[in-house]
């Protein structure tokens, strides 16, 4: 069986070949996540995929060894590209989380054009997903949903400079609290799709203007994955 640092190698590579327009195997159309099973098994069998719908009134308190600290506020030059499925933004030296007394460094980040976590059955405007990735090829994702509200100027940057390669704080994009979250163990929620993903969904929340929300969605609209089972996982609330 390959390891999580295997198939987080081939995740990227596949993204890298899709945006070349090598192979571009899965998509949210006519080969959507409902087809996802048939190139990777565990997008279909996995018992622990993502997103999933949090109900908050069945969360339990984080235990503590979960307790995530972010130190993504570090300025780097990010390279902006359109990688055939979202949006992706890659720090050539991002910042980093610690979980476990670990550190795993800010790999990419990237948009969907709605929320793919629901929280209580609620879909947010949009999101992004910080990846980060430890030595040992563990992942730990951080969720920072959008509302629609005022402008958000880190963002326009982004949205002004796709395909281009610009200075961006990671941090910029993130609310003012990101010591509050809810935590569950998944999968990434692409192909391949593979688990023991830690994820930590932010519970503030960072404003998106109407226009930039319609500007986002020019690129993909409909780039998100159906909620999946729980399958017995405890979420965790901070």
């Amino acid at each position: 069986m390959k390891n999580i640092k295997e198939v987080t190698t081939a995740l990227i590579l596949s993204s890298t070949l899709a945006f070349a327009g090598v192979d571009a195997h899965w998509d949210y159309e006519k080969h959507g996540p409902e087809h996802w099973g048939e190139f990777n098994k565990i997008c279909k069998e996995g018992k622990e995929q993502s997103p999933i719908n949090i109900e908050t009134e069945n969360t339990i308190q984080l235990d503590q060894g979960y307790s995530v600290e972010i130190h993504d506020d570090h300025d780097s030059i990010c390279n902006i590209v359109d990688n055939g499925h979202a949006i992706k933004i890659t720090p050539v030296d991002g910042g980093y989380i610690k979980l476990h007394g670990k550190e795993y460094k800010l790999n990419q980040f990237h948009f969907h054009g709605m929320s793919e976590h629901t929280v209580d059955g609620r879909r947010y405007n949009a999101v992004a997903h910080f990846v980060h990735l430890a030595k040992d090829g563990m992942v730990a994702v951080v969720a920072v949903m959008f509302e629609v509200g005022e402008k958000n100027e880190a963002l326009q940057n982004i949205l002004d400079n796709a395909g281009k390669s610009i200075h961006i704080n990671p941090k910029d994009l993130m609310p003012e609290d990101v010591n509050h979250y809810y935590h569950y163990k998944g999968s990434f929620t692409t192909p391949p799709c593979t688990e023991q993903v830690q994820w930590y969904i932010l519970k503030d929340t960072a404003s998106i203007s109407q226009e930039q929300l319609q500007e986002l969605r020019k690129y993909y609209k409909n780039n998100e994955r159906p909620v999946q089972a729980i399958n017995g996982r405890k979420i965790e609330a901070k």
